[in-house]
């Protein structure tokens, strides 16, 4: 505060005798200065009161969007399963698991599906085959397919959504290749065992090491001709 200002508001405050009364210039000045000071204030609230709605309008979008890719990817990974034959073949429990027993469909030492299973089995394995011979592809295929689905392009997404994102995209890739790849070897398995079960199937092979690799070529030609497509690696 000036010298000014204080002569000021000691003769406002009638410190001063009528000789050092308060002039018009004094006080106008003073008042300026006082609302000059509630402006600056009010101003420093508004812009911090801009910036946080923004931020906040920023984080709702992010969200909105979040939610929007999360069930677009829940459908483009049921329609891969669809795709490759695992919901004809699979149950999924309560609790949101999904489980395949193979002792449902493999009998005297076969590969025993039904008609529809069989259908949806074969033309999934050769289809699953042919997608993940080239997983880049299909992960980008994928993240196109979710982002149609959420009506959403890539310009709408920040840098850390597109991340996360192509991580999820990853993981649901990687999850349903899992899925099919443990249909086909948990049907070679069970062929195995039940051959193992009546020995008499693999002829006369008598050293374990060869009994093994005899199993696993054995069971995974089964499986493929049962597919028509070679079994994913």
């Amino acid at each position: 505060m000036t010298d000014s200002d204080r002569r000021a508001l000691r003769r406002l405050a009638g410190a001063e005798t009528t000789s050092g009364r308060a002039t018009t210039d004094d006080l106008q000045g003073l008042l300026l200065q006082v609302v000059f000071a509630l402006l600056m204030v009010f101003m420093i609230a508004y812009f911090i009161f801009v910036e946080t709605a923004k931020k906040e309008r920023a984080e709702q979008v992010m969200e909105l969007n979040r939610q929007k890719l999360v069930l677009a990817l829940e459908k483009v990974t049921e329609d891969h399963r669809v795709k490759y034959g695992l919901n004809a073949l699979m149950t999924q429990g309560t609790d949101g698991r999904r489980t395949f027993d193979a002792d449902e469909h493999v009998k005297g030492g076969k590969i025993d599906l039904a008609p529809a299973a069989k259908a949806a089995f074969s033309s999934g394995s050769a289809a699953a085959f042919s997608d993940y011979s080239n997983v880049q592809s299909l992960s980008a295929e994928w993240k196109n397919g979710v982002l149609a689905e959420a009506k959403l392009t890539e310009a709408d997404l920040s840098s850390d959504e597109g991340k996360w994102l192509d991580d999820e995209v990853s993981r649901a890739v990687e999850s349903v290749r899992l899925d099919a790849r443990g249909v086909q070897r948990a049907l070679a398995a069970r062929l195995q065992r039940q051959w193992i079960e009546n020995p008499s199937a693999l002829g006369g092979i008598s050293d374990p090491g060869e009994l093994a690799d005899a199993l696993r070529t054995k069971s995974l030609k089964l499986v493929s001709e049962a597919t028509g497509a070679e079994v994913l690696p």
